[in-house]
């Protein structure tokens, strides 16, 4: 089973303090939270990594026995931390109970999948758990009315990171118009907004005439 670097996945190195923990999990929650990634499919599976990472890490007894143990820490911790073998890791090069590791299918899936490659998968990087691919860019739908398509005008954008930012639309722009900001991202990826143009419902007399004399040309 590839081991998994919590550490790597929070982004941290091992000697963190452990009062740092949580601002650093933070800090990388804000970043990839699957509302930010709506195109990246593993974006939920990554999260849930990230989450695990700091179940493990900002528990001060839990990150005791991963430091110790490593990648067999959940073992040791069935076994309230003791070694029931002697030595200082029971679970290290021997096996008291002869052949592989008696603990070979712990931490797969329902199709035994190992968890570590899984991780692999969603991350890339080898040899352990590679870190989060920083986004190219990221994407975003906006709603515009159909009278600021027409004519142009200013919008303003409410982002999932509670960013605002205000936009010039231009006059006669299409549905599905897309727009590129550079850096406006999470994360600093460019952020790629496309327009929804939504068209009126209910049209005075006035206006249905306006619109009958704009199709006659």
């Amino acid at each position: 089973m590839a081991f998994v670097d919590y550490y790597k996945i929070l982004g941290v190195s091992k000697d963190i303090p452990q009062k740092d923990v949580k601002k650093a999990y933070l800090k990388r929650a804000k970043q990839f939270h699957p509302d930010l990634h709506q195109d990246d499919p593993k974006a939920k599976a990554k999260f849930q990594a990230l989450t695990e990472a700091y179940e493990v890490i900002g528990d001060p007894e839990k990150r005791a026995k991963y430091d110790q143990y490593g990648e067999n820490w959940k073992q040791a911790e069935a076994f309230g931390g003791d070694n029931p073998f002697g030595g200082a890791n029971p679970f290290g090069n021997g096996n008291p109970f002869g052949g592989g590791n008696p603990f070979g299918g712990f931490g797969r899936g329902k199709e035994g999948a190992d968890l570590g490659s899984i991780f692999d998968e969603l991350f890339g990087g080898r040899g352990g758990f590679g870190g989060f691919k920083q986004p190219k860019e990221t994407q975003s739908t906006v709603n515009i009315d159909f009278y600021t398509a027409m004519l142009g005008g200013e919008i303003i954008v409410a982002l999932g990171d509670g960013r605002k930012l205000k936009m010039k639309v231009k006059p006669e722009t299409q549905q599905g118009t897309k727009v590129r900001l550079k850096g406006k991202g999470a994360n600093g990826a460019d952020l790629i907004i496309t327009y929804n143009v939504q068209l009126p419902t209910r049209l005075t007399e006035r206006q249905r005439q306006l619109i009958q004399e704009m199709r006659r040309g």
